[in-house]
């Protein structure tokens, strides 16, 4: 994890720029937030943004963690009003049974598949009975098809949706596809238009080859 830490310790002053600042960017933001708004409505639960990054999501959440000194301090200035914690994912520094969801977005495609089970097994520890954890991974399905073959650790993890299913700490209670198409690839004037489109074929049948899965797993 030290790897990562450092990598996003040198991103932090730039990262809100160079990742989100731009029409792709915007469209994969758009598109999460759309999600994000129907799946949290309850406003009185604990919501926590685990690898919150810079604070891109912290309007939902009122507890940030991030083991990124540099990112936490830039959420910091962004929302000066929330609760931080600068810990790593899989040893969090919170009570048992203390959290109602918890939201984690480009952060499990940057785990191996043991280390996820780790996070998974934490988030489990601090979510209430029934609460709920909500995360992006890229498809597996799709990196198939494609021929995918990592590199490194970044981006490098994928998964199935009937890969979670076996966990047996949770119940997969809602799937959602994103970006169907290759979006980065298209002009930056014409994304704006395929938003719709995009949405529906990611949410379709077809959902397992979109490039990013967003699970909502709920404890049991």
């Amino acid at each position: 994890m030290n790897e990562i830490v450092h990598y996003y310790n040198d991103l932090a002053r730039t990262y809100d720029q160079d990742r989100f600042d731009n029409s792709y960017g915007k469209f994969i933001d758009s598109q999460e937030r759309k999600i994000l708004d129907k799946l949290l409505i309850n406003q009185d639960e604990q919501i926590l943004d685990l690898a919150c990054g810079t604070g891109r999501l912290l309007n939902y959440a009122s507890i940030g963690v991030d083991a990124s000194a540099e990112m936490i301090a830039v959420a910091k200035r962004k929302f000066p009003e929330k609760t931080f914690l600068q810990n790593e994912a899989d040893t969090i520094n919170l009570a048992e049974n203390s959290i109602g969801t918890i939201i984690s977005f480009h952060f499990f495609m940057h785990l191996d598949q043991n280390k996820i089970n780790q996070v998974l097994a934490e988030s489990n520890r601090i979510l209430k009975k029934n609460g709920r954890i909500i995360f992006d991974i890229p498809s597996r399905k799709r990196r198939n098809l494609l021929g995918y073959k990592k590199t490194n650790w970044h981006g490098a993890s994928s998964l199935n949706i009937a890969d979670l299913k076996a966990n047996p700490d949770f119940v997969v209670k809602k799937t959602y596809g994103l970006l169907f198409f290759p979006i980065h690839r298209f002009p930056a004037f014409c994304r704006k238009f395929l938003v719709a489109l995009d949405s529906f074929l990611a949410n379709s049948f077809l959902k397992e080859y979109s490039s990013y899965l967003i699970i909502v797993l709920e404890k049991k």
